[in-house]
């Protein structure tokens, strides 16, 4: 029988093993008192099993601490996530033994990979759609990203759109306030787009935030998208659910860009999910661009966390299409020759863009050549400081966002 392994990060006062076994039992078919036995053959083969347990033991905190692997079958819980997710941590987190526990990783057998579509367009379909043959793919966010109207909105991105982007998204923040319900942003911006690709024959991909409560909304919100020619939808992928995704993503006619704002609750603390764990989830339900935030960037993580994430988003999952991994977060231009080096000089990637587009001092169009400029650079193998004395935008990036980086 195929099973589905599970990493737990665990601390306890009691021995690792004893802790494994509690897993074990609590989790399958064990409960807290002895019951009537059931036949072996109803029973032994849901049952968990131990595969490995590497414990060390801290003797000031008398505390042991390390990694349990358990197995479990996949029969007792079909194709079904949120099955695997209630056995493999729900409860868990409430074993009393337990002082601290994370879920570093959970491996799927290849016949589960199997049963999931993926994404439908990832880096090769969105390149595609753009008529790119390769990245970096430069991308923006609008700012301010709550409080504007669609109007509003159609006038950045036409600032956006003038200057050679290839990618531009709603906020996470923004979904469908009273102010600005994503179909009013539909109708004032896809025109925009039209409009400049006419002009330019440039091809720019625009992400609406379909998000919202109800499925039924979300799936409203889609169909309005596609109707009016759309091809790309911001997710709030923790927000939504598994359920949620695994819906959307079995009518999905667009690419589907993940935004994982409220994952932090689980990194930056003993108790949680890792993104490792997660990004596996996120790919076998269909999100094709993957946020990991960005290399000194203006959120929490550092940036041996962002590349580990990076390369967690590109690695191998089974064959399933490739997702495209978003470098986020306070990025502009000085960044970029860290990206390219801590990459490996990836290409296939989005490098997005917010306040470090909008907040240069010649505006949004100086922000984005300044970014595209940046990549030039280190795809020439030249230093910043060396390309920006022939390209003004650059070089003011470099004075205005160094400043406000001390």
């Amino acid at each position: 029988m195929d099973k589905f392994v599970v990493t737990y990060r665990v601390t306890s006062h009691r021995p690792l093993l004893l802790v494994a076994e509690k897993i074990c039992n609590d989790q399958t078919t064990g409960t807290f008192t002895k019951i009537p036995e059931l036949s072996d053959s109803g029973t032994h083969c849901f049952t968990a099993e131990i595969r490995s347990i590497d414990e060390g033991f801290d003797i000031i905190h008398q505390e042991y601490s390390g990694l349990i692997r358990i197995a479990f079958p996949e029969d007792l819980c079909g194709y079904d996530l949120s099955a695997i997710f209630t056995i493999a941590c729900g409860g868990v987190s409430s074993i009393k033994i337990i002082k601290t526990l994370t879920i570093e990783d959970i491996s799927f057998s290849p016949s589960f990979i199997e049963h999931f579509k993926g994404p439908k367009f990832g880096i090769a379909g969105t390149l595609n759609k753009l008529g790119l043959t390769s990245g970096p793919i430069i991308g923006g966010i609008l700012k301010p990203n709550i409080g504007i109207t669609p109007s509003d909105s159609a006038d950045l991105v036409e600032q956006l759109v003038s200057a050679n982007i290839d990618f531009i998204k709603d906020d996470e923040k923004l979904q469908s306030p009273p102010y600005s319900h994503v179909k009013n942003r539909i109708d004032s911006i896809l025109p925009i787009i039209d409009k400049w690709q006419q002009k330019l024959g440039k091809k720019v991909i625009y992400a609406f935030n379909i998000c919202h409560s109800d499925l039924g909304e979300i799936e409203r919100n889609h169909e309005y998208l596609v109707k009016q020619g759309g091809d790309a939808a911001v997710i709030n992928v923790n927000q939504i659910g598994i359920c949620g995704l695994d819906t959307l993503n079995k009518y999905s006619e667009v690419i589907l860009h993940a935004h994982t704002n409220g994952l932090a609750f689980n990194e930056r603390s003993d108790w949680g999910i890792s993104f490792h764990v997660w990004q596996k989830v996120w790919r076998l339900l269909g999100i094709d661009h993957l946020q990991i935030n960005g290399i000194d960037g203006k959120y929490w993580q550092d940036n041996d966390s962002v590349i580990e994430a990076f390369r967690s988003t590109v690695s191998p999952l089974g064959e399933l299409t490739p997702t495209l991994p978003v470098f986020c977060s306070g990025q502009w231009g000085g960044q970029v020759p860290e990206t390219y080096r801590c990459t490996g000089q990836s290409t296939d990637l989005m490098y997005l863009g917010g306040g470090g587009i909008h907040g240069h001092p010649m505006g949004a169009v100086g922000g984005v050549k300044a970014i595209r400029q940046a990549w030039d650079a280190s795809l020439k193998d030249q230093s910043l400081e060396q390309y920006a004395l022939t390209h003004p935008e650059l070089a003011q990036a470099i004075t205005f966002f160094s400043q406000k980086n001390k």
